[in-house]
């Protein structure tokens, strides 16, 4: 039976139904637009694969001396590339400072815990702090950072600011928009497969702050194949950049690392405390490090695009309209 109170209800539900999809469609259509790199930067490229050619720039070998590491034969390591890559690039965007708030997400103990802890009002390290990466050979998340942080420290550091969280990556226990930097260097891939990274992936666009920087580190395959936690050029996009909602600060540089370093890789079944560790291998697959920064859109980044993209859209519809009406006559 048709009653006033029943369309009322109808043309409530309809309305909601219909702004959800408005602002949706508004949402798709301003990440479009904004889905370009923000500003070219000069220095080396921010958004690159591991590359032995980082080691000859002075200002990027600042940091990377600043970090404490190897200076000798033994300094082309794709982890000092990572640490140093990931100090570099905030530093050089700005994103640091006395009032900014940072996020480790897979933490460990590594030491840019200690830089950023120098560099912030606040650093945060999350991680499991138990299983295999705390115990046994790889012992990259030990739980007595929680306790003692300062027992890994490679050098003096600001203890006040360096608090230690266990937690899950894909599940991260801090509210939205909580932090101006959130980095995570070589972790996602362990955290489930694609899936598992694309979850944290979520997760870090979730938590970090309009106009905040996400420095994302993982294993890019250089050739040789797919594996289920490493990332091709289209799985990478699929699987990190994408579900992240963020924006990559300038273009990926994909240029490989020089050939002899990937027909005589590191091979990880044999030894893998080799240098230069740049490329590692098992059969026919290779594959190395890369580092991306992105940035999180404002929302007057998000609206300006999108009502740009409506007008035009609307514009064309109209001067279609108008054209097909004349040919009518």
């Amino acid at each position: 039976m048709f009653t006033m109170q029943r369309w009322t209800f109808d043309a409530r539900a309809q309305l909601r139904s219909s702004v959800r999809a408005y602002r949706d469609r508004l949402r798709t259509l301003a990440l479009e637009r904004v889905r370009t790199p923000y500003k070219a930067v000069r220095g080396p490229r921010l958004n690159r694969i591991c590359h032995p050619e980082a080691w000859e720039d002075p200002s990027w070998m600042l940091y990377n001396r600043l970090l404490g590491m190897p200076q000798g034969e033994d300094r082309f390591h794709r982890k000092a590339f990572e640490w140093t890559q990931c100090v570099y690039g905030l530093e050089t965007l700005g994103a640091l400072g006395s009032e900014a708030s940072v996020l480790g997400v897979g933490a460990g103990h590594e030491c840019v815990l200690y830089y950023f802890a120098n560099r912030s009002k606040i650093t945060v390290a999350l991680d499991l702090y138990r299983g295999a990466f705390a115990e046994g050979g790889a012992q990259e998340a030990s739980p007595e950072l929680l306790r003692s942080p300062e027992r890994f420290a490679p050098f003096a550091y600001r203890r006040e600011v360096l608090r230690a969280v266990p937690g899950d990556g894909t599940l991260l226990p801090f509210p939205t928009g909580s932090f101006d930097v959130v980095y995570s260097l070589s972790s996602i891939e362990h955290f489930g497969g694609h899936g598992g990274a694309a979850r944290a992936m979520v997760e870090i666009g979730r938590v970090l702050r309009p106009g905040g920087v996400a420095c994302i580190a993982t294993e890019w395959i250089l050739e040789g194949g797919e594996h289920p936690e490493y990332f091709t050029r289209s799985q990478f996009e699929e699987h990190v950049v994408k579900p992240s909602g963020l924006v990559p600060v300038e273009a990926l540089d994909v240029t490989p690392p020089p050939r002899r370093f990937i027909d005589e890789p590191v091979w990880v079944l044999e030894n893998v405390n080799v240098t230069p560790h740049l490329v590692l291998g098992i059969d026919q697959l290779r594959w190395t490090s890369v580092v991306v920064f992105l940035r999180k859109p404002r929302r007057v980044e998000l609206w300006r695009p999108a009502c740009a993209a409506i007008a035009s859209h609307a514009v064309n519809s109209s001067s279609g309209a108008v054209a097909r009406v004349r040919l009518r006559r």
